[in-house]
């Protein structure tokens, strides 16, 4: 009997808590991604398949603070690079493992497409500099 109310009290609880990110105070700006299953980085192949389901694709947590990036999760062996308005690479690096946080070199000022490419898939978002 004890064990049959301490797991109804132990399912309750978890209803009224949230998972949180150790970013969550506020002070860190979340960089919106979306996700592609094309890697830009190869060459184009033809038509793809259809676009990833979101829940099948765990797509990164990114911060923005200045000119670091923090994650929620480790994106190792992810290659992360900065695409300017013209669609050229102006920035290129393999993060290396264990990889949480990151500082992107001071270029110049303006917005970016920011790309992680994990495998075949490429998380994208704008961020401002």
């Amino acid at each position: 009997m004890k064990k049959n109310v301490l797991t109804i009290v132990a399912i309750a609880c978890m209803a009224f808590s949230a998972p949180t990110s150790a970013f969550a105070d506020g002070d860190l700006e979340q960089v919106d991604l979306e996700v592609s299953i094309e890697n830009p980085t190869l060459p184009n192949t033809g038509p793809h398949k259809a676009p990833p389901r979101p829940s099948a694709v765990q797509i990164p947590i990114v911060f923005l603070d200045g000119f670091m990036l923090y994650f929620d999760e480790p994106c190792s062996g992810c290659t992360l690079q900065l695409v300017d308005e013209d669609e050229e690479i102006v920035y290129s690096v393999v993060l290396p493992n264990g990889t949480t946080e990151w500082e992107l070199p001071e270029l110049a000022s303006g917005e970016y497409k920011l790309q992680i490419i994990r495998g075949r898939y490429c998380f994208w978002g704008w961020i401002e500099l």
